[in-house]
């Protein structure tokens, strides 16, 4: 969703009713200088949506007809080991993109930004400072994560949304910041009261 369309519950409950029963709306990436990109003033409405859906998904499994909606599912008996919850994103360290053309790139969404090319796949990686430089990207390394409430579920965020607001893999972008939180929020809640559901569906 965009600054154009920022009551997307709507649109999730439409594909929720053309059959679909997983469902991923994601906010755009974009500085707020664009037309379309998200702004500080647009969170109340957005949060207000999240809200909506979080009900949403809670009226679905009451029905017996559940929505995954991704951002709301978190595992929070089964979920990633210690490492990853601390390393979070593994662009540039666990895995690269690889272009039409062979050339290597931290993730999708680094290809084409000056200084991010990696290497080659006939040459292999040539950049292995910048593989380093994403190793220790954790949330250890990322500014104003250590103290964040949601730091084990986030683990420090995108690096290339990072890089791309702050011009710092270790900058955080605030925006995505807020709306991470939001979106846990909302999941935990609905996590909450889907428990309390089977609880009084089982008695």
């Amino acid at each position: 969703f965009t600054r154009h369309n920022l009551d997307f519950a709507t649109d999730v409950k439409f594909l929720y009713d053309q059959g679909f029963r997983s469902i991923s709306v994601e906010p755009v990436i974009a500085g707020p200088e664009a037309p379309y990109g998200i702004r500080e003033q647009d969170l109340p409405g957005i949060y207000a949506e999240y809200d909506k859906l979080a009900d949403f998904c809670l009226e679905c499994a009451a029905a017996g007809d559940p929505l995954r909606y991704f951002h709301f599912a978190i595992d929070l008996e089964h979920g990633p080991c210690i490492l990853k919850l601390i390393s979070g994103c593994g662009a540039g360290y666990d895995y690269l993109a690889v272009t039409p053309t062979g050339d290597l790139y931290p993730c999708h969404q680094f290809v084409g930004r000056e200084g991010f090319r990696m290497g080659h796949v006939t040459t292999g990686i040539e950049r292995t400072d910048l593989r380093q430089a994403f190793g220790g990207a954790d949330l250890f390394a990322k500014e104003g994560c250590t103290q964040c409430w949601a730091r084990f579920l986030c683990s420090g965020g995108c690096h290339a949304n990072a890089h791309l607001i702050n011009g710092d893999i270790l900058q955080p972008d605030r925006m995505g910041c807020a709306l991470l939180k939001k979106r846990m929020e909302c999941a935990l809640g609905l996590q909450g009261a889907i428990k309390e559901l089977k609880q009084v569906s089982a008695s």
